[in-house]
């Protein structure tokens, strides 16, 4: 759900009966979800919202080019149907000196036809999934210190092997130096699992394999004038566990471990108000801790246009260029041409559409530490997506969403192509600031020209929230 950053003289609920026995209600909740993430490493990615879909597998790839430039307030222009306040549906959070706290609990039931993701004979099951959450925002005048967390704890009921626990945990902040000026950072921690069905998922093993993610950035942003530049650095840790075979023994998975270090320059002008042009100028490098002949480095320029949110379209796109080496001589070197970005179009105040699309490569899974002998993903793959999403508000406090999804997987070192659709709908049922309701179907399809590779899975999810 929204949180809006509060302001200083929010007062708090007292003095009703009632209201002080919900603020109880509120502490035992945050202490709950203390308690939970608080099992987790420090560090984190986004809260995992759809536990039961499919994960991106591996580490994060670079980020987006985005441009620097600071972005306004949204006016009745920029705000869409889901990130519009609903001030009598949004959580009040708890005031803590100079933070708020939001605790959440998510209870959800949901069917998936395919849990192993075959082509043949499917397997199906019902899964129940538990995932407590927060966010601790903090209200500084000229700095700000954000701390997010979330668990995920999933239970099959006729297939108890393939319980999973995920969680997250996510710290970022910034400084302002000057009116145009700041630093920021965020540091994160992952700890999710391998879908059935992607392809850097081993076909032998009797689980899913799971991982954990470290993931850091620092950068410095000079906005606020005709010309803005920004500098960023990141680096990301990927650590794999063994997972179970069929039928007895374990599969090592550590010849994945891998380290990605990232840099990047951008720059915008203001072409007119609200209007900028950027550059943005990236490097990464990906080093296998166990198998360095499948390092690689990938470097990508992009232009692009943002149009700041004031207006019925608005958003950002960029094409440009990008290529990936080999420190091994026979996968050679890969360029393609480059494309992102994400366009957000105010039909109406009620409707609003969502286009995206992205470039990227995902890394490969080695299976030897000496040489490039392919794993599940070969040498690495292209992945070339497009997305649609529409989201309608029925009533104020009922939201309908409908989202397509289109996605290229092109292989390198190895011959396959994979075609992937994604659709579906859902319904969020809002009964007052405290308590929603949620339902959604989605179908999945993979058709690959590899054997065994293909299927088709439907899910569906009913859930249950609650939220202060």
């Amino acid at each position: 759900m929204k949180i809006d950053r509060p302001h200083i003289g929010v007062v708090p609920l007292r003095d009703i009966p009632l209201e002080i026995l919900v603020q109880k209600l509120k502490w035992c909740l945050s202490g709950f979800c203390l308690l939970i993430t608080g099992m987790l490493p420090m560090g984190a990615v986004a809260q995992i919202t759809e536990p039961l879909l499919p994960l991106l597998p591996g580490p994060a790839p670079p980020s987006a080019p985005e441009a620097p430039a600071a972005t306004p307030s949204l006016s009745a222009a920029g705000q869409t149907v889901t990130g519009r306040s609903r001030p009598e549906f949004n959580p009040l959070g708890l005031h803590l000196g100079e933070f708020f706290w939001y605790p959440r609990a998510e209870l959800d039931e949901g069917y998936n036809s395919n849990i192993f993701a075959t082509t043949t004979s499917p397997t199906s099951d019902l899964i129940t999934a538990f995932s407590p959450s927060f966010d601790l925002v903090s209200i500084f005048p000229r700095s700000s210190f954000d701390l997010s967390g979330s668990a995920t704890f999933q239970d099959f009921a006729a297939h108890p092997s393939q319980n999973t626990q995920t969680g997250t945990v996510s710290a970022s902040g910034g400084l302002g130096i000057t009116s145009g000026s700041s630093l920021y950072a965020n540091a994160q921690v992952l700890h999710p699992y391998i879908s059935y069905g992607s392809p850097n998922s081993p076909s032998d093993i009797a689980e899913p394999v799971t991982y954990w993610n470290y993931l850091a950035r620092v950068g410095y942003m000079q906005g606020g004038r005709r010309i803005s530049y920004g500098v960023d650095f990141g680096v990301a840790a990927a650590q794999y566990n063994a997972a179970p075979l069929v039928g007895g023994g374990v599969s090592p998975q550590s010849s994945q471990n891998s380290l990605i270090s990232d840099a990047a320059l951008h720059a915008s002008y203001e072409i007119m108000p609200d209007y900028l042009g950027y550059i943005r100028i990236d490097g990464s490098r990906t080093s296998y801790l166990r198998a360095v002949s499948a390092n690689s480095t990938i470097y990508r320029i992009d232009f692009g246009l943002q149009i700041l949110p004031r207006h019925v379209i608005f958003g950002n796109v960029y094409a440009g260029y990008l290529i990936q080496n080999y420190t091994q001589s026979s996968p050679g070197s890969t360029p393609f041409p480059d494309y992102g970005g994400e366009l957000v179009w105010t039909v109406t105040t009620l409707t609003t559409l969502t286009f995206d699309g992205l470039r990227t490569f995902y890394t490969g899974t080695p299976s030897s530490g000496t040489t490039i002998t392919t794993g599940p993903a070969g040498n690495g793959y292209l992945v070339s997506s497009v997305g649609v999403r529409a989201d309608h508000e029925l009533l104020r406090n009922l939201l309908l969403t409908f989202n397509a999804t289109y996605e290229n997987d092109n292989f390198q070192g190895i011959t396959r192509t994979d075609n992937v659709f994604g659709a579906g709908a859902g319904v969020t049922y809002l009964i007052n600031r405290y308590l929603f309701l949620g339902g959604s179907f989605n179908y999945y399809q993979r058709s690959s020209t590899f054997a065994g590779a293909s299927f088709n899975q439907d899910v569906v999810m009913l859930r249950v929230g609650t939220q202060f």
